[in-house]
């Protein structure tokens, strides 16, 4: 067991890490390639950039849009996320882990990491809730929704565990699940949805560009909804 988590330690998370670097910075090129042809066929190029970026802020901390819509699953997706990542970048056992690159940063004391870990397991697991029993959500959920969220859910539990002392589970076969979950989610991160963790920004750019139309775009769009007969707009 000691060999299993020194290699996951090591080996397969550097490999974890190079993965999801070099992963989404494949897709961040790609999206800035998308965001640069959809800026050279629009139009009308005169993009509220400010605007823009007010709508896209307003997403990335979307404190109030929470009650809008699916308010117990708005609140549990974004307590999950704002505790997933303020764990996981303060800790000071992942910030040690960075130590022999020469990089380091401050950390949260290790009873707020806590609280933050169980409100992010409480989040995932109400998110797992609605997609097993909420019809809407669970007919647009694929295999990849659930298997995030499961191997989410064990690297989020067994790294709390971890540090209980009433935990009855041996440390490092804890270790080897949290260790083994997480590493296998960076590797999943620049292939699967998660990729949005990096690339929303872009992607909202190119939405917005994308309805920029070239002069004829409308009767364009009516013509391939509507077929040869669309009226005119």
């Amino acid at each position: 067991m000691d060999v299993l988590l020194s290699f996951l330690k090591g080996p397969l998370l550097t490999f974890a890490v190079v993965i999801l670097i070099l992963g989404l910075l494949r897709q961040a090129v790609l999206s800035v390639w998308v965001l640069v042809a959809a800026a050279r066929k629009a139009g009308d190029r005169s993009v509220p950039v400010a605007q823009l970026l007010r709508s896209t802020a307003s997403w990335v901390f979307p404190v109030t849009r929470l009650h809008r819509s699916l308010p117990v699953f708005s609140y549990a997706s974004f307590t999950f996320h704002v505790s997933v990542i303020l764990s996981a970048l303060f800790l000071r056992e992942h910030i040690e882990l960075f130590g022999h690159l020469g990089l380091s940063w401050p950390a949260i004391p290790r009873p707020y990491v806590d609280g933050l870990a169980l409100l992010a397991f409480v989040g995932l697991v109400v998110l797992l809730g609605y997609r097993i029993y909420v019809r809407q959500s669970r007919a647009v959920s694929t295999f990849a929704d659930y298997l995030l969220l499961v191997l989410l859910i064990v690297t989020v539990g067994m790294g709390y565990l971890a540090g209980r002392s009433w935990n009855v589970i041996p440390y490092n076969v804890t270790m080897v699940f949290h260790i083994g979950a997480g590493a296998t989610i960076l590797i999943l991160v620049p292939f699967t949805k998660l990729a949005h963790c990096a690339l929303f920004p872009l992607v909202r750019f190119s939405s917005e560009l994308g309805w920029h139309l070239t002069r004829e775009g409308g009767a364009d769009v009516i013509k391939t909804l509507r077929g040869p007969e669309g009226r005119k707009i």
